[in-house]
């Protein structure tokens, strides 16, 4: 867990030419993938334990709106003091944009932005993959709110391992703590594939050098702040 009061300045560096759309498309996927983070290192009382545990498990993850409601509720969640704010922006090349934000929050997507470009396509295609075998295993349409649903047992070895490659690939830590909220491997899964989608967006942006996040070592090694 963090001290929520370790919140400062964070910048991301940006260039070349952005459109309005990635003025929106930007800092919307940065915020959702950033409440994301927050569910697992932030502090929480019972009464804020039980609305994020809600959080992961009341959604079916049949389509889209699943994913809309549960990181609007991530992000709801985050207390406002700790929400990411724009401290300052320069459109230029090269520019930034500055945050005020919880730094190791910050650092943490920079990393989990580095290591998915790292993967090359490896990761993509092993994202593609399991959309094909959620297809081929009927898996897609299930309801995942019916805690009661019973997977077949290679169903359910798909689901695991899948889940488990997948954190792997992205260095995620926090995959016990997903199936202990999601309360189910098949909510998981789905809702680790929302997470690396938006991780995907972001890693465009650094892929084409529209943007550059600092990581940690980053910070020591070039001794600014962030």
């Amino acid at each position: 867990m963090i001290d929520p009061q370790f919140s400062g300045l964070y910048r991301i560096s940006i260039d070349g030419k952005w459109s309005l759309n990635d003025f929106y498309e930007f800092p919307h996927v940065y915020a959702q993938v950033y409440a994301f983070n927050c569910a697992f290192i932030l502090e929480r009382d019972e009464e804020d334990a039980e609305r994020l545990a809600h959080t992961f498990s009341s959604f079916p993850w049949r389509g889209g709106f699943s994913a809309v409601n549960f990181y609007n509720q991530l992000g709801a969640q985050v207390p406002k003091r700790l929400r990411p704010t724009v401290q300052s922006i320069r459109y230029a090349s090269p520019g930034w944009m500055e945050l005020g934000l919880v730094i190791s929050v910050a650092f943490n997507i920079g990393r989990v932005i580095d290591v998915v470009a790292k993967s090359g396509e490896r990761i993509n295609d092993f994202y593609t993959s399991i959309h094909k075998g959620m297809r081929d295993r009927k898996l897609m349409q299930i309801d995942v709110k019916h805690k009661e649903i019973e997977l077949a047992r290679e169903q359910l070895d798909f689901v695991i391992q899948s889940s488990r490659k997948l954190a792997d690939f992205m260095e995620l830590d926090s995959l016990e703590k997903i199936n202990m909220q999601s309360e189910h491997p098949l909510a998981t899964l789905k809702i680790l594939l929302s997470y690396y989608r938006r991780i995907r967006i972001l890693n465009k942006y650094s892929v084409v050098q529209k943007a550059a996040f600092p990581m940690a070592d980053d910070v020591q090694n070039n001794r600014k702040e962030y």
